[in-house]
């Protein structure tokens, strides 16, 4: 790994470029595509999935903006900034809609799974002739509504019809049997504030609310609630100065399908990295052997970010403020080692930085490392800003050296990345269930 010396950049440079990677963290629908709320409640999770923690809820009317989409689950920016992801089925949007399904006829008995891999847990059985409602399809798995939930079955077992079916809306967790015993959702004022008559800091002050003070939230525009107060008066106020419940902190993951990950994959753009011995570019390599991770984290439910998802230059510091941003339950940064002389190294390293923060998750991924064909040199102490200045469980991995020629020739191999991504499954798998995290 080779990190290019650069020059300090203004305050505005560098404020302007994390932002543009906090955009491209994630795919910004076009027109910022908004939807609607169409649950009494609907719980918001940390990731893309039934298995993801609540983080909180919304309420019924609520509009919300779309950053991305994944399966049937739309990611929306909730007031605060903060991010979340919902169920497409439970809400109504202005494109595109999951309301209706396809039906489809089982042609064999088929297993229903939690989610799209085979070590899932099974929900249920479907019998030949059975038919089902399809969400979604991508590849070997089929998404349908299956008892109220979202569930998966495999492709090859289901054929699809023309016919077409309304989806009933599923039941939240948090949604209940009767009208009356629905719960409001309360803030607090984190510090003195005003509530307005509209959505603006210049707007007329109705009241004003001391430190601490709960108020119901009726309805959301923007980053400004629409709230009424203790005494009954109702108005707009700022989403920044509340406490929302479950806002306080994010929850941390017990199980990989649970689990926020940030893929790092160093260098890029106008900084290639150290060079092989035949000119090729670690850039290439971190960012295809980040695919190929990401991909298999996918799989297992993961709510996968990457730093960068193109050839594009990302400077150091955004790149662990993109972990603390998402709550990250993991950050791992990709980088490929080099020697001053040419084919006098070989091996992979996983480095860490703090004791603490750190050290636990590089042992278990880099136990995790298992028939990749080159030397395994442990688990180092490493001071590089990526995870120097990580607020989450951060490590950096120098999977080989790049200008060892016999090291090279696994590095650009796919299915050395593919094994590699194989074992950070493992790993993180082993990692989570032995109770690990923040």
């Amino acid at each position: 790994m080779r990190f290019k010396q650069l020059k300090k950049w203004p305050l505005i440079v560098l404020f302007s470029l994390l932002v543009a990677i906090s955009a491209a963290t994630t795919t910004v629908l076009a027109n910022n595509q908004t939807l609607t709320v169409r649950a009494s409640v609907l719980n918001v999770r940390l990731g893309p999935g039934l298995g993801y923690s609540v983080m909180g809820q919304v309420q019924n009317g609520t509009q919300l903006t779309v950053i991305d989409k994944e399966n049937s689950w739309y990611q929306v920016r909730l007031a605060g900034n903060r991010i979340g992801w919902v169920a497409s089925w439970l809400v109504d949007q202005n494109e595109a809609t999951t309301t209706t399904a396809r039906v489809a006829t089982v042609a064999g008995q088929v297993n229903v799974r939690q989610y799209a891999t085979t070590t899932s847990k099974v929900l249920g059985t479907l019998e030949p002739g059975d038919s089902a409602k399809v969400i979604y399809q991508e590849g070997d798995w089929t998404e349908i509504a299956y008892q109220n939930t979202a569930a998966w079955v495999y492709t090859k077992l289901i054929n699809i019809t023309n016919q077409t079916v309304t989806l009933e809306a599923p039941k939240q967790s948090a949604a209940v049997a009767t009208k009356a015993a629905v719960t409001v959702v309360k803030a607090t004022t984190t510090t003195a504030a005003n509530v307005r008559e509209a959505a603006g800091i210049n707007a007329p002050i109705v009241t004003r609310l001391t430190k601490g003070q709960s108020v119901t939230i009726l309805k959301q525009s923007g980053e400004w609630y629409y709230v009424q107060t203790a005494t009954g008066k109702k108005g707009y106020i700022a989403s920044w100065i509340l406490s929302m419940p479950g806002s306080a902190t994010a929850k941390a993951a017990t199980s990989l399908s649970e689990a926020t990950i940030v893929l790092d994959p160093g260098h890029g753009g106008t900084d290639s990295g150290a060079q092989s011995t035949s000119g090729g570019s670690e850039k290439t390599y971190t960012l295809a052997l980040a695919n190929k991770v990401g991909a298999a984290l996918k799989a297992q439910g993961v709510n996968v970010i990457y730093t960068r998802s193109d050839d594009s230059f990302v400077d150091l510091a955004p790149r662990p403020a993109v972990a603390e941003k998402v709550h990250a339950d993991a950050f791992i940064s990709f980088h490929f080692d080099s020697t001053p002389n040419a084919n006098t190294a070989s091996g992979f390293t996983t480095y860490y930085y703090s004791v603490k923060k750190d050290k636990t998750l590089a042992t278990y991924l880099n136990k995790s490392f298992t028939g990749l064909g080159l030397t395994n040199r442990g688990v180092e102490f490493g001071d590089f800003e990526v995870i120097r200045e990580n607020t989450q469980p951060a490590v950096l991995l120098e999977m080989g050296y790049i200008n060892d020629d016999s090291d090279y020739a696994k590095i650009k191999s796919a299915a050395y990345q593919q094994q590699i991504a194989s074992d950070i499954v493992s790993g993180l798998t082993s990692y989570f269930k032995a109770g690990n995290h923040q």
